[in-house]
């Protein structure tokens, strides 16, 4: 029975698996997590973002996320860096740099979490709520600033 509950709960569509984790979260409003995602996927199910989504290579940011202690490729497996970068760019429907985001779900996750809807949800809630602790973002807009351009040329 649980089991079910799970595979169905990672089974939604992005915009209901938004409203679930935000439930799940606790987090208000729903209404921001639900403008990025519109914003960066139009409420696709998406996996790597290409094209001009894909302005910084995944390597970049996967060099930067082991620099800064947020993967562990001498102790993880699934943090290992064999491809040049693939999977550790933007990916998802709410177009998190796997590399920066999946340390939002544990010390040991993979890029591919990033692109299963309601994993990309809890990981942009739990960034979000981050971007307001850490970097002093308190309101929606200078979330969405910080989203779009980066938290170093955000306001705050």
């Amino acid at each position: 029975m649980v089991i079910t509950a799970i595979i169905a709960a990672l089974s939604v569509g992005p915009a209901d698996a938004t409203r679930l984790a935000c439930r799940l979260e606790r987090y208000e409003p729903c209404s921001e997590v639900l403008a990025i995602l519109a914003v960066e996927s139009r409420g696709l199910p998406v996996g790597e973002h290409v094209g001009h989504h894909a302005r910084v290579a995944g390597a970049v940011f996967w060099r930067t996320a082991v620099r800064v202690g947020w993967l562990h490729p001498e102790s993880c497996e699934r943090h290992q860096q064999t491809d040049g970068g693939v999977g550790w760019g933007i990916v998802g429907p709410h177009g998190l740099a796997a590399a920066y985001s999946v340390r939002h779900l544990g010390e040991c996750v993979g890029p591919e979490a990033a692109a299963v809807p309601l994993l990309s949800a809890v990981m942009t809630i739990r960034r979000l709520r981050e971007m307001a602790r850490r970097y002093g973002l308190q309101t929606v807009e200078a979330r969405a600033e910080a989203w779009r351009r980066g938290v170093g040329q955000a306001g705050g």
